[in-house]
């Protein structure tokens, strides 16, 4: 398995989209898993896009994220998703994008994509 990792910073009223993991010809992949963390809790949406097809979209607030309460007391996240699984083969020449598209209010993800090169 291996590890690439990634970060989006969200944009106002956009879907922004990070460089994305690309399969090729002589180095085919699939992608096993999104380690994924949002900035904030702001009713975004994370998606995952393969090519043009849209393969992934999950609301933020189901997501694991280091944002902390009010009095900076305890974070806000309490066994929330940290990991998506995806599980899928990019075909040669293709990549696989994960982004986050922002409302009225921006948020970042962080994380690592986990692929495997399929030889």
């Amino acid at each position: 398995m291996y590890y690439k990792q990634m970060q989006v910073n969200g944009v106002l009223n956009t879907t922004t989209l990070d460089e994305g993991l690309t399969s090729t010809v002589g180095e085919p992949k699939t992608i096993k898993e999104v380690l994924i963390n949002v900035s904030a809790y702001e009713g975004n949406v994370v998606e995952g896009w393969i090519g043009t097809e849209r393969i992934l979209e999950i609301d933020d607030y189901v997501l694991d994220t280091q944002e902390e309460t009010a009095g900076a007391t305890a974070p806000l996240s309490q066994n929330k998703i940290g990991i998506l699984k995806i599980d899928q083969e990019i075909p040669p020449g293709e990549k696989f994008k994960i982004g986050i598209r922002c409302g009225a209010v921006a948020s970042d993800i962080y994380g690592s994509y986990a692929y495997e090169v399929t030889k």
